[in-house]
This record gives C-alpha cells, sequence and structure tokens, in this order.
C-alpha cells in the first residue's frame, strides 16, 4: 500500500473537500481524487462520500482512520531514522492559535529550521479547543495553545511557556477614565466565551462582579481591536506577544486585583512517536526567547 496514498486519503477525510486535500499537498484536484479511488480499491471499501457538493468520510473511514494515520506516522519515522547522515527530517505537524502565529511562532521556526533544515513544518491554525482534539485523534503532533481549563487527562501534556496579563482597551477618547467605570458604562465587546481565553475574562467578570453592557462578541482578537479603536466599546484582552493590527489606535489599561492572565504553551500526547520532534520545539523556542533552563 502506497504511503503517499494513504497520506493523501487523511488529507481528504480531514479537510472533507479534494480541492482544500489538493491545496495543502500541492497536487492536482485529479491526481488526488485518482490516489483516493486507487487506495479505495486496495482496501475494497470506500472512504468518502458525496452530500451535495460536500464530501464526508463514510463509516469505513471512521473505522480505519486510525489505523492509517498510524501508518503514515511509522512510515515518516522509519525514513526519519533511516538518514544516514544523522541529522533530523521529517514532518512535523504543528497546530497553533491565531496570536501565536504571529508572535510566538516566526522566531520558533527561525531557529528550528535553521538547526534543522531537513525538517518540513506543516502549520494548521485554529481555536484551542479544537487543536487540543487534533493533537489527540492524531491529526496534529503539537499544538500552540491556551493552556486548558480543565486538569489533564492521562495521556495528556501542557508545557507553559508564556503567561500573558488580560488587560483593559479602550478608545483614546476615554483617556483619564477609571477602568471599572469604563467596564460598567461603556458597551462592552467580548471575547468569544466559547475560547478558554474567554472564558477566563468572563470568569473575572463573575470574581469582581463587574457586570458589563455587552454589545458584541467574538472570537477575532485583531477584531476586537479594530472595534475598539472605531469607538464601538471597551474589551478585555490578553496582551499577547506579536504585532497588533496596524493603525488601530487604543488606551491599554490594567485590570484591578485580581489580574487575570492567560498561559500559552505547547500541548501533546504523553506518548508519540514524533516525541523527539516535539522536544525541539520546545527546545528551539525555549532558545528563542531566552529561557532555557527556566521552568
Amino acid at each position: 500500500m502506497e504511503t503517499e496514498f494513504v497520506r493523501t486519503a487523511i488529507a481528504v477525510i480531514e479537510e472533507r473537500s479534494i480541492a482544500a486535500a489538493a491545496r495543502r499537498l500541492g497536487l492536482t484536484a485529479g491526481a488526488v481524487a485518482l490516489r483516493v479511488k486507487t487506495l479505495e480499491s486496495e482496501l475494497g471499501t470506500s472512504l468518502v462520500g458525496r452530500t451535495g457538493r460536500s464530501i464526508a468520510p463514510t463509516a469505513s473511514a471512521a473505522r480505519l482512520l486510525p489505523g492509517l494515520r498510524a501508518m503514515v506516522d511509522q512510515a515518516t519515522d522509519l525514513q526519519r531514522r533511516a538518514i544516514d547522515s544523522g541529522g533530523i527530517a521529517g514532518e512535523l505537524r504543528l497546530g497553533t492559535i491565531a496570536t501565536a502565529s504571529t508572535g510566538i511562532l516566526p522566531p520558533l521556526l527561525c531557529t528550528l529550521t535553521a538547526r534543522h533544515p531537513d525538517l518540513d513544518v506543516m502549520i494548521q491554525p485554529g481555536t484551542s479547543l479544537d487543536l487540543c482534539e487534533r493533537v489527540l485523534d492524531g491529526s496534529l503532533d503539537a499544538a500552540i495553545v491556551v493552556e486548558p481549563p480543565a486538569p489533564l487527562r492521562k495521556g495528556e501534556r501542557f508545557s507553559p511557556w508564556a503567561v500573558e496579563p488580560l488587560v483593559l482597551i479602550a478608545p483614546p477618547a476615554c483617556a483619564g477614565r477609571d477602568p471599572i467605570s469604563l467596564l460598567s458604562s461603556e458597551a462592552f465587546i467580548r471575547y468569544d466565551r466559547r475560547n478558554w481565553g474567554g472564558r477566563i475574562v468572563d470568569r473575572f467578570l463573575r470574581t469582581t462582579g463587574i457586570v458589563v453592557r455587552e454589545r458584541i462578541e467574538l472570537d477575532a482578537l485583531d477584531g476586537i481591536v479594530a472595534m475598539v479603536a472605531a469607538g464601538l466599546g471597551v474589551a478585555i484582552i490578553p496582551d499577547w506577544t506579536g504585532p497588533r493590527l496596524e493603525g488601530a489606535k487604543v488606551l491599554t489599561l490594567p485590570l484591578p486585583p485580581p489580574q487575570p492572565t492567560r498561559t500559552i504553551g505547547l500541548y501533546s500526547r504523553t506518548l508519540s512517536i514524533r516525541q523527539d520532534l516535539i522536544a525541539l520545539v520546545e527546545d528551539s523556542y525555549r532558545t528563542g526567547t531566552g529561557t532555557a533552563g527556566q521552568a
């Protein structure tokens, strides 16, 4: 069974689209469809079916997917170990939340790829919850996420990297006003409570007893900054590492105690066939930020 055909079928199942899988793999849609059809013939079962214009995995695909992923992982690991030079090669599948992709990730990748030029890194964006689920089901090796709010289960691992304070942002016209007064009187643009960071904001408001007048709720932090800059209200967001939306002018004010924080770090499985590559990611982060040797 051709490993690349298996990898292609996995991409189609995960993306639920031949076109999206083709873009991800750098192939034509026709080549992707042919690979999937060939693999289905070898397996003797259909892996995907059409529902209107969408593609959905079949029951057979759901049953076979863990084994198909394990086959690709093992083949990749064997290829990596077979390199005569003893260097690091293969593919690392890394997920990231939006703010980490512009702040934490670029210097990390600069260090990682400079040290290991034969290592291919595939980056997939998403929310913390979605990315952690994809790590657990094997479609990602690790992910840069907000620290999970619930205690880790057996088989899960979270390595904390950065602690970001949450701050109040307000339009420039609100200069000189008290943060509590702003939260109580101005329209509130809420960080989506479905996100783990948004839950931290919600817990802070409930703990302090601050009642806000909600106007908008969304999960894009750059979008929240833009709306506050436009004078639509105030918001509580993490003071994240990395660039901000260009041209968006807002006031940044500290919150009263207990000041909430969110912790960003690397989430992975404790038992992973690519644990050595995950360790390289952690080492590259700590080297790039000057935190090597620190807890």
